[in-house]
């Protein structure tokens, strides 16, 4: 894909699309005070895991939907039964137990892990949040390819080729739009599209709870500076 920009302002946030929503209401309909929901996504390997574990030791109050621990149980249940049959399994789980969490809206703050590069899993994701009464956002890491893939070496879950060569080729094309300003596609009306990166993505997280829970608060654009990614390697 080559190199490209991102950029990332001084409040911590790397942004591109947001200059689509400058000035937007702080709710859906105009509303004083909607509760966020932020989608933490990336390619197998980006650091998803690990960026919802710090986030839930930084704010306890966060809820998170993450898959990791549905992972671990089914490991202890099923040692013998092959991950390939256990992935469509965990990934219903996981659906599930998302649409739980999200269910209980007072519940607080909600934060999803989810890959971000299917795009039925992120219409129902951002079709649910806005009949439920959630401020949709979402936030991709950033990485290259080489990155992810040691990634997912270091968490000893390596995707088949195949798989990965589908996430990775969509994450291409979506990144493409973002860095373009554009929307993710039709019936996907998320109120913040954020690429941030693997060391900063907690910090932007965080500033997105904050300023969306902030009652009459309007989105705006920061100061930008410039951050590359090499995404050839």
């Amino acid at each position: 894909m080559g190199s490209a920009a991102a950029a990332r302002g001084d409040d911590g946030f790397v942004k591109e699309l947001d200059r689509n929503f400058k000035g937007r209401e702080s709710g859906p309909s105009g509303s004083a005070a909607v509760t966020p929901l932020v989608v933490i996504a990336g390619v197998p390997g980006a650091g998803k895991t690990e960026a919802l574990r710090v986030l839930r030791g930084r704010s306890p109050r966060v809820r998170s939907a993450d898959p990791e621990g549905v992972r671990r149980q089914l490991r202890q249940w099923m040692p013998w039964l092959p991950y390939a049959l256990v992935r469509p399994i965990l990934h219903t789980i996981a659906h599930l137990r998302a649409l739980a969490l999200m269910l209980n809206k007072g519940g607080g703050p909600l934060v999803i892990h989810d890959p971000g590069t299917r795009r039925w899993s992120r219409r129902l994701i951002v079709s649910l949040a806005g009949i439920l009464g959630y401020r949709p956002m979402i936030v991709f890491i950033d990485t290259d390819r080489n990155s992810a893939l040691r990634g997912q070496a270091q968490r000893k879950r390596v995707v088949r080729g195949r798989a990965f060569d589908r996430h990775w080729r969509r994450w291409g094309e979506l990144r493409e739009r973002i860095l373009r300003g554009d929307s993710l596609g039709d019936g996907e009306p998320w109120d913040r599209v954020v690429l941030s990166h693997r060391d900063a993505v907690v910090d932007d997280v965080l500033g997105l709870l904050d300023t969306a829970a902030a009652v009459g608060s309007r989105y705006s654009c920061q100061k930008l500076t410039e951050v590359t990614l090499d995404m050839t390697t």
